[in-house]
Protein backbone atom coordinates (compact mmCIF):
# COMPACT_ATOMS: atom_id res chain seq x y z
CA UNK A 1 0.00 0.00 0.00
CA UNK A 2 1.20 3.82 -0.62
CA UNK A 3 2.44 4.91 2.05
CA UNK A 4 0.12 7.84 1.03
CA UNK A 5 -2.80 5.51 1.46
CA UNK A 6 -1.63 4.71 4.77
CA UNK A 7 -1.67 8.73 5.76
CA UNK A 8 -5.09 9.06 4.50
CA UNK A 9 -6.66 6.09 6.17
CA UNK A 10 -4.75 7.05 8.91
CA UNK A 11 -6.35 10.63 9.02
CA UNK A 12 -9.91 9.09 8.42
CA UNK A 13 -9.42 6.56 11.51
CA UNK A 14 -7.92 9.98 13.77
CA UNK A 15 -11.59 11.09 12.75
CA UNK A 16 -13.33 8.25 14.06
CA UNK A 17 -14.64 6.96 10.65
CA UNK A 18 -12.42 3.33 10.45
CA UNK A 19 -11.72 1.67 14.16
CA UNK A 20 -8.19 1.88 15.88
CA UNK A 21 -8.19 -2.03 15.50
CA UNK A 22 -8.79 -1.85 11.31
CA UNK A 23 -5.88 1.35 11.32
CA UNK A 24 -3.46 -0.75 13.45
CA UNK A 25 -4.02 -3.87 10.43
CA UNK A 26 -2.20 -1.66 7.83
CA UNK A 27 1.22 -3.01 6.47
CA UNK A 28 4.28 -2.55 8.27
CA UNK A 29 7.30 -0.65 6.53
CA UNK A 30 10.57 -0.95 5.79
CA UNK A 31 13.58 1.35 3.64
CA UNK A 32 17.11 0.80 3.21
CA UNK A 33 19.50 3.08 5.02
CA UNK A 34 23.24 3.91 3.58
CA UNK A 35 26.55 4.91 4.58
CA UNK A 36 29.23 6.22 2.16
CA UNK A 37 33.02 6.93 2.67
CA UNK A 38 33.24 11.15 2.07
CA UNK A 39 35.16 12.27 -0.76
CA UNK A 40 33.77 9.09 -2.73
CA UNK A 41 31.22 8.72 -5.68
CA UNK A 42 28.96 6.03 -4.04
CA UNK A 43 26.07 8.41 -2.35
CA UNK A 44 22.87 7.76 -3.57
CA UNK A 45 20.52 10.34 -3.27
CA UNK A 46 17.79 7.66 -3.26
CA UNK A 47 18.82 5.82 -0.22
CA UNK A 48 18.70 7.70 3.10
CA UNK A 49 21.73 8.25 5.13
CA UNK A 50 22.29 6.16 8.10
CA UNK A 51 23.40 8.79 10.48
CA UNK A 52 20.28 10.89 9.65
CA UNK A 53 18.27 7.95 10.43
CA UNK A 54 20.08 6.99 13.63
CA UNK A 55 19.57 10.44 14.99
CA UNK A 56 16.08 10.82 13.97
CA UNK A 57 14.14 7.36 14.53
CA UNK A 58 16.04 7.67 18.48
CA UNK A 59 14.63 11.18 18.84
CA UNK A 60 11.19 9.39 19.03
CA UNK A 61 11.62 6.75 20.99
CA UNK A 62 9.51 6.83 23.80
CA UNK A 63 8.83 3.48 25.33
CA UNK A 64 12.15 1.92 25.43
CA UNK A 65 15.59 1.47 23.31
CA UNK A 66 17.62 -1.43 22.53
CA UNK A 67 20.91 -1.87 21.14
CA UNK A 68 23.05 -4.14 20.87
CA UNK A 69 26.30 -4.32 18.31
CA UNK A 70 29.93 -5.96 18.04
CA UNK A 71 31.67 -2.66 19.13
CA UNK A 72 30.93 0.86 20.29
CA UNK A 73 33.27 3.87 19.25
CA UNK A 74 33.51 7.82 18.77
CA UNK A 75 36.36 9.28 17.49
CA UNK A 76 39.25 8.94 19.54
CA UNK A 77 37.88 6.29 21.64
CA UNK A 78 40.82 3.51 21.17
CA UNK A 79 44.07 3.55 20.23
CA UNK A 80 42.71 2.36 16.81
CA UNK A 81 39.78 5.29 16.44
CA UNK A 82 42.30 7.97 14.74
CA UNK A 83 41.13 10.10 12.06
CA UNK A 84 42.16 13.47 10.15
CA UNK A 85 40.62 16.31 11.66
CA UNK A 86 38.50 16.96 8.58
CA UNK A 87 37.15 13.73 8.98
CA UNK A 88 33.66 14.12 11.09
CA UNK A 89 32.26 11.87 13.60
CA UNK A 90 28.76 11.44 12.64
CA UNK A 91 27.67 9.48 15.71
CA UNK A 92 28.14 11.89 18.14
CA UNK A 93 24.45 13.00 16.58
CA UNK A 94 23.62 9.88 17.67
CA UNK A 95 25.03 9.32 20.83
CA UNK A 96 23.29 13.38 22.11
CA UNK A 97 20.26 11.28 21.10
CA UNK A 98 20.48 8.08 23.11
CA UNK A 99 21.49 9.97 25.81
CA UNK A 100 18.99 12.76 25.78
CA UNK A 101 16.37 9.49 25.41
CA UNK A 102 17.44 8.02 28.87
CA UNK A 103 16.73 11.75 30.29
CA UNK A 104 13.03 11.93 28.90
CA UNK A 105 12.62 8.68 30.65
CA UNK A 106 13.34 6.19 28.13
CA UNK A 107 14.23 3.10 29.68
CA UNK A 108 17.53 1.75 27.54
CA UNK A 109 19.72 -1.66 26.96
CA UNK A 110 22.99 -1.40 25.49
CA UNK A 111 24.67 -4.98 24.90
CA UNK A 112 28.30 -4.88 23.58
CA UNK A 113 30.53 -8.07 22.42
CA UNK A 114 32.71 -8.67 25.98
CA UNK A 115 35.85 -9.29 23.46
CA UNK A 116 35.72 -6.15 21.79
CA UNK A 117 34.51 -4.33 25.06
CA UNK A 118 37.87 -4.56 25.99
CA UNK A 119 39.14 -2.53 22.94
CA UNK A 120 37.35 0.02 23.28
CA UNK A 121 35.60 -0.01 26.45
CA UNK A 122 34.49 4.18 26.83
CA UNK A 123 30.54 4.02 25.20
CA UNK A 124 29.57 1.10 26.97
CA UNK A 125 30.86 2.21 30.61
CA UNK A 126 29.23 5.19 29.69
CA UNK A 127 25.66 4.26 28.52
CA UNK A 128 25.61 2.51 31.59
CA UNK A 129 25.71 5.85 33.60
CA UNK A 130 23.13 6.91 32.25
CA UNK A 131 19.57 7.08 34.22
CA UNK A 132 17.78 4.80 33.49
CA UNK A 133 20.01 2.93 31.58
CA UNK A 134 22.04 -0.44 31.55
CA UNK A 135 25.19 -1.50 29.73
CA UNK A 136 25.88 -5.42 29.59
CA UNK A 137 28.70 -7.12 27.39
CA UNK A 138 28.02 -10.89 26.14
CA UNK A 139 30.58 -13.18 25.80
CA UNK A 140 29.15 -15.14 22.99
CA UNK A 141 33.45 -16.93 22.33
CA UNK A 142 31.68 -18.99 26.10
CA UNK A 143 28.08 -19.11 24.57
CA UNK A 144 29.27 -19.95 21.33
CA UNK A 145 32.44 -20.09 20.25
CA UNK A 146 32.28 -16.52 18.30
CA UNK A 147 31.59 -12.52 18.70
CA UNK A 148 28.42 -10.78 19.22
CA UNK A 149 28.55 -9.56 15.10
CA UNK A 150 25.42 -8.41 14.92
CA UNK A 151 24.60 -4.74 14.55
CA UNK A 152 21.13 -3.46 15.54
CA UNK A 153 18.77 -1.51 17.78
CA UNK A 154 14.97 -1.79 18.77
CA UNK A 155 12.53 1.28 19.38
CA UNK A 156 9.40 0.93 21.38
CA UNK A 157 7.34 -2.19 19.90
CA UNK A 158 7.83 -2.11 16.36
CA UNK A 159 10.89 -0.97 15.70
CA UNK A 160 13.63 -2.60 14.02
CA UNK A 161 17.16 -1.74 12.22
CA UNK A 162 19.88 -3.64 11.57
CA UNK A 163 22.92 -3.75 8.84
CA UNK A 164 26.35 -4.35 8.20
CA UNK A 165 27.01 -0.68 10.40
CA UNK A 166 29.41 -1.11 13.63
CA UNK A 167 28.53 2.05 16.33
CA UNK A 168 31.76 3.63 15.23
CA UNK A 169 32.18 6.94 13.70
CA UNK A 170 33.86 5.22 10.61
CA UNK A 171 31.09 3.22 9.45
CA UNK A 172 28.86 6.37 9.44
CA UNK A 173 31.22 8.40 7.20
CA UNK A 174 33.84 6.44 5.76
CA UNK A 175 32.89 3.06 5.10
CA UNK A 176 30.31 1.66 2.59
CA UNK A 177 27.42 0.05 4.22
CA UNK A 178 23.91 -0.60 3.97
CA UNK A 179 21.05 -1.24 6.69
CA UNK A 180 17.05 -1.87 7.04
CA UNK A 181 14.75 0.21 8.96
CA UNK A 182 11.81 -1.90 9.31
CA UNK A 183 8.58 -0.06 11.56
CA UNK A 184 6.23 -3.41 11.84
CA UNK A 185 5.62 -5.10 15.30
CA UNK A 186 5.90 -8.61 14.84
CA UNK A 187 9.38 -8.95 13.56
CA UNK A 188 10.63 -6.26 16.48
CA UNK A 189 9.01 -8.56 18.43
CA UNK A 190 11.08 -11.40 17.31
CA UNK A 191 14.49 -9.31 17.44
CA UNK A 192 13.58 -8.16 20.81
CA UNK A 193 13.31 -11.58 21.59
CA UNK A 194 16.88 -12.42 20.36
CA UNK A 195 18.23 -9.47 22.38
CA UNK A 196 16.61 -10.54 25.34
CA UNK A 197 18.21 -14.31 25.15
CA UNK A 198 21.30 -13.07 24.77
CA UNK A 199 21.04 -10.08 27.67
CA UNK A 200 20.22 -12.89 30.44
CA UNK A 201 23.45 -14.72 28.73
CA UNK A 202 25.30 -11.65 29.70
CA UNK A 203 23.82 -10.82 33.08
CA UNK A 204 24.52 -8.03 35.51
CA UNK A 205 28.39 -8.27 35.73
CA UNK A 206 28.21 -6.21 38.08
CA UNK A 207 26.22 -8.60 41.05
CA UNK A 208 26.03 -11.91 39.74
CA UNK A 209 27.61 -14.36 37.05
CA UNK A 210 26.93 -14.55 33.79
CA UNK A 211 23.88 -17.08 33.10
CA UNK A 212 25.46 -20.49 31.86
CA UNK A 213 24.45 -20.87 28.33
CA UNK A 214 21.99 -24.13 27.10
CA UNK A 215 22.70 -24.83 23.66
CA UNK A 216 19.11 -25.18 21.53
CA UNK A 217 18.48 -27.93 19.37
CA UNK A 218 19.26 -26.74 15.61
CA UNK A 219 15.71 -25.53 14.34
CA UNK A 220 14.05 -27.69 11.91
CA UNK A 221 14.02 -26.35 8.30
CA UNK A 222 11.31 -24.78 6.73
CA UNK A 223 12.13 -23.23 3.32
CA UNK A 224 11.85 -19.65 3.09
CA UNK A 225 8.97 -20.26 0.07
CA UNK A 226 6.85 -21.88 3.10
CA UNK A 227 7.77 -19.38 6.08
CA UNK A 228 5.01 -17.16 7.31
CA UNK A 229 6.15 -13.67 5.93
CA UNK A 230 5.00 -10.13 7.37
CA UNK A 231 3.72 -7.62 4.67
CA UNK A 232 5.47 -4.38 4.49
CA UNK A 233 5.48 -1.79 2.24
CA UNK A 234 8.46 -0.72 0.54
CA UNK A 235 9.46 3.26 -0.56
CA UNK A 236 8.35 3.12 -3.71
CA UNK A 237 4.70 1.37 -2.64
CA UNK A 238 5.43 -1.86 -3.05
CA UNK A 239 4.38 -4.57 -1.44
CA UNK A 240 6.53 -7.86 0.02
CA UNK A 241 6.51 -10.44 2.38
CA UNK A 242 9.43 -10.29 5.26
CA UNK A 243 11.13 -13.37 7.51
CA UNK A 244 13.04 -12.54 10.55
CA UNK A 245 16.44 -14.85 10.71
CA UNK A 246 19.11 -15.15 13.12
CA UNK A 247 22.39 -17.08 13.85
CA UNK A 248 24.13 -18.93 15.59
CA UNK A 249 21.95 -22.35 14.72
CA UNK A 250 22.50 -23.54 18.47
CA UNK A 251 21.66 -19.98 19.89
CA UNK A 252 17.80 -19.11 18.93
CA UNK A 253 14.72 -18.42 20.44
CA UNK A 254 11.95 -20.79 19.77
CA UNK A 255 10.20 -19.82 16.51
CA UNK A 256 13.11 -17.81 15.19
CA UNK A 257 14.74 -19.22 11.98
CA UNK A 258 18.02 -19.99 11.20
CA UNK A 259 19.37 -18.07 8.30
CA UNK A 260 21.87 -19.91 6.77
CA UNK A 261 19.52 -22.63 5.15
CA UNK A 262 16.94 -19.62 4.32
CA UNK A 263 20.07 -18.03 1.94
CA UNK A 264 20.78 -21.16 0.28
CA UNK A 265 16.88 -21.62 -0.20
CA UNK A 266 16.84 -18.14 -2.27
CA UNK A 267 19.81 -18.81 -4.05
CA UNK A 268 18.62 -22.01 -5.35
CA UNK A 269 14.99 -20.37 -6.45
CA UNK A 270 17.73 -18.15 -8.66
CA UNK A 271 17.21 -17.71 -12.54
CA UNK A 272 18.06 -14.68 -13.80
CA UNK A 273 20.44 -12.64 -11.46
CA UNK A 274 22.23 -13.08 -8.25
CA UNK A 275 23.94 -9.63 -6.88
CA UNK A 276 26.05 -10.61 -3.37
CA UNK A 277 28.11 -7.90 -1.96
CA UNK A 278 30.07 -8.51 1.40
CA UNK A 279 32.92 -7.76 3.17
CA UNK A 280 34.63 -11.01 2.97
CA UNK A 281 33.87 -14.90 1.99
CA UNK A 282 35.37 -17.95 2.76
CA UNK A 283 34.58 -21.94 2.50
CA UNK A 284 36.98 -22.81 5.06
CA UNK A 285 37.93 -21.58 8.50
CA UNK A 286 41.52 -20.93 10.25
CA UNK A 287 41.06 -24.45 11.28
CA UNK A 288 40.45 -26.11 8.00
CA UNK A 289 36.89 -26.72 9.05
CA UNK A 290 34.98 -27.11 5.47
CA UNK A 291 32.22 -24.71 4.60
CA UNK A 292 30.68 -24.91 0.99
CA UNK A 293 26.73 -24.23 1.96
CA UNK A 294 27.01 -20.69 -0.01
CA UNK A 295 29.67 -21.57 -2.54
CA UNK A 296 28.18 -24.65 -3.45
CA UNK A 297 24.61 -22.53 -3.62
CA UNK A 298 25.84 -19.98 -6.08
CA UNK A 299 27.85 -22.88 -9.13
CA UNK A 300 24.14 -24.12 -8.35
CA UNK A 301 22.71 -20.72 -9.60
CA UNK A 302 24.92 -20.03 -12.71
CA UNK A 303 24.62 -23.55 -13.52
CA UNK A 304 20.90 -22.80 -13.76
CA UNK A 305 21.73 -19.80 -16.12
CA UNK A 306 21.37 -17.32 -13.19
CA UNK A 307 24.00 -14.31 -14.09
CA UNK A 308 25.75 -14.44 -10.37
CA UNK A 309 27.74 -10.87 -9.71
CA UNK A 310 29.71 -10.56 -6.19
CA UNK A 311 31.59 -7.39 -4.71
CA UNK A 312 34.12 -8.47 -2.03
CA UNK A 313 36.20 -6.17 -0.42
CA UNK A 314 39.98 -5.92 -1.01
CA UNK A 315 40.49 -7.11 2.60
CA UNK A 316 38.81 -10.16 1.81
CA UNK A 317 42.35 -10.92 -0.85
CA UNK A 318 43.93 -12.71 2.16
CA UNK A 319 46.51 -15.89 1.15
CA UNK A 320 43.51 -18.33 2.94
CA UNK A 321 40.64 -17.15 1.20
CA UNK A 322 42.11 -15.94 -2.16
CA UNK A 323 42.25 -19.33 -3.78
CA UNK A 324 38.58 -20.29 -3.24
CA UNK A 325 37.60 -16.60 -4.07
CA UNK A 326 39.64 -17.12 -7.47
CA UNK A 327 38.60 -20.74 -8.24
CA UNK A 328 34.74 -19.05 -7.89
CA UNK A 329 35.51 -16.41 -10.05
CA UNK A 330 36.76 -18.84 -13.33
CA UNK A 331 32.63 -20.98 -12.92
CA UNK A 332 31.06 -20.12 -16.07
CA UNK A 333 28.45 -17.19 -15.26
CA UNK A 334 30.22 -16.34 -12.09
CA UNK A 335 31.96 -12.70 -11.69
CA UNK A 336 33.82 -11.51 -8.71
CA UNK A 337 35.29 -7.73 -8.45
CA UNK A 338 37.48 -6.48 -5.77
CA UNK A 339 36.94 -3.21 -4.64
CA UNK A 340 39.22 -0.80 -3.04
CA UNK A 341 38.08 2.37 -1.46
CA UNK A 342 40.69 5.60 -1.79
CA UNK A 343 42.35 6.40 1.20
CA UNK A 344 41.12 9.65 3.12
CA UNK A 345 42.74 12.79 1.32
CA UNK A 346 43.67 14.45 4.76
CA UNK A 347 45.08 11.10 6.05
CA UNK A 348 44.86 7.63 7.04
CA UNK A 349 41.94 6.37 8.66
CA UNK A 350 42.71 3.32 10.43
CA UNK A 351 40.01 0.30 9.93
CA UNK A 352 37.75 2.52 7.36
CA UNK A 353 37.65 3.09 3.52
CA UNK A 354 35.99 -0.02 2.82
CA UNK A 355 33.25 -1.70 1.14
CA UNK A 356 31.43 -3.22 4.47
CA UNK A 357 27.67 -4.24 3.11
CA UNK A 358 26.17 -7.88 3.82
CA UNK A 359 23.46 -8.14 1.47
CA UNK A 360 21.87 -10.31 -1.70
CA UNK A 361 19.43 -9.63 -4.24
CA UNK A 362 17.92 -12.59 -6.37
CA UNK A 363 15.87 -11.77 -9.85
CA UNK A 364 14.54 -8.66 -8.90
CA UNK A 365 12.41 -9.96 -6.65
CA UNK A 366 13.91 -11.29 -3.43
CA UNK A 367 16.59 -9.46 -0.92
CA UNK A 368 18.30 -10.48 2.04
CA UNK A 369 20.00 -7.72 4.45
CA UNK A 370 22.06 -8.88 7.06
CA UNK A 371 25.43 -8.54 9.36
CA UNK A 372 27.19 -11.67 8.33
CA UNK A 373 30.12 -11.92 6.06
CA UNK A 374 29.90 -15.65 4.20
CA UNK A 375 32.21 -17.93 6.30
CA UNK A 376 31.67 -20.71 8.77
CA UNK A 377 31.85 -18.71 11.48
CA UNK A 378 29.78 -16.13 11.14
CA UNK A 379 26.63 -18.73 11.10
CA UNK A 380 27.50 -21.34 13.41
CA UNK A 381 29.42 -19.35 16.30
CA UNK A 382 28.58 -15.89 16.15
CA UNK A 383 25.29 -13.68 16.68
CA UNK A 384 24.13 -12.38 13.38
CA UNK A 385 20.49 -10.95 12.22
CA UNK A 386 19.06 -10.71 8.55
CA UNK A 387 15.76 -9.99 7.25
CA UNK A 388 14.16 -11.58 4.36
CA UNK A 389 12.06 -9.45 2.19
CA UNK A 390 10.26 -11.63 -1.20
CA UNK A 391 8.36 -9.32 -3.90
CA UNK A 392 8.18 -7.45 -6.72
CA UNK A 393 10.82 -4.56 -6.33
CA UNK A 394 11.99 -5.49 -2.80
CA UNK A 395 15.82 -5.17 -3.87
CA UNK A 396 14.96 -2.03 -6.09
CA UNK A 397 17.46 -0.04 -4.16
CA UNK A 398 20.16 -2.68 -3.05
CA UNK A 399 20.51 -2.78 -7.03
CA UNK A 400 21.09 -0.08 -7.39
CA UNK A 401 23.71 0.21 -4.52
CA UNK A 402 25.22 -3.00 -6.12
CA UNK A 403 25.39 -1.53 -9.60
CA UNK A 404 26.87 2.04 -8.66
CA UNK A 405 29.85 0.40 -6.88
CA UNK A 406 29.77 -2.75 -9.83
CA UNK A 407 30.31 -0.15 -12.13
CA UNK A 408 31.87 2.42 -10.10
CA UNK A 409 35.53 3.79 -10.87
CA UNK A 410 36.72 1.20 -7.26
CA UNK A 411 36.24 -1.80 -9.03
CA UNK A 412 38.38 -4.65 -10.51
CA UNK A 413 37.50 -8.04 -11.86
CA UNK A 414 38.85 -11.00 -10.30
CA UNK A 415 40.79 -13.22 -12.76
CA UNK A 416 42.72 -16.66 -11.81
CA UNK A 417 45.55 -15.43 -12.63
CA UNK A 418 45.01 -12.15 -11.18
CA UNK A 419 47.48 -10.47 -8.14
CA UNK A 420 45.45 -9.22 -5.39
CA UNK A 421 46.75 -7.96 -2.30
CA UNK A 422 44.88 -7.36 0.92
CA UNK A 423 45.33 -3.38 2.06
CA UNK A 424 47.00 -2.04 5.24
CA UNK A 425 44.15 -1.76 8.16
CA UNK A 426 45.36 -0.26 10.41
Amino acid sequence: MPRIFQLIIGAIACAGFVSAATAAKLPGTYKLVESWPEHTVLDLPQIPDAPVVWAREISGATSRLDIAGFYFSRKGDGKDAAGPDSAPDLLLPVVSQVEAAAKRGVPVRLLADAKFARTYPELPAWAGTLPGAFSRQLDAGAAWGGVLHAKYFLLDEDGLYLGSQNFDWRALGEIHEMGILVRDKTLAAQARRVFDMDWKIAGDQAATPPVKFEPSAVPAHVPLAQLPGVTLTGPAGNSVQAVFAASPATGLPEGVPWDLPLLVDMMDAARDSVHLQLLSYGVSDRDGRKFDDLDNALRRAAARGAKVRIILSDWAATKYALPAIKGLSTVPGIEVRFTTIPPHPDGFIPYARVEHAKYLSVDGNALWVGTSNWSRDYFHESRNLGVFLRGEGAPRDADAFFNLSWHGPYAVKVTENGEYTAPRRN
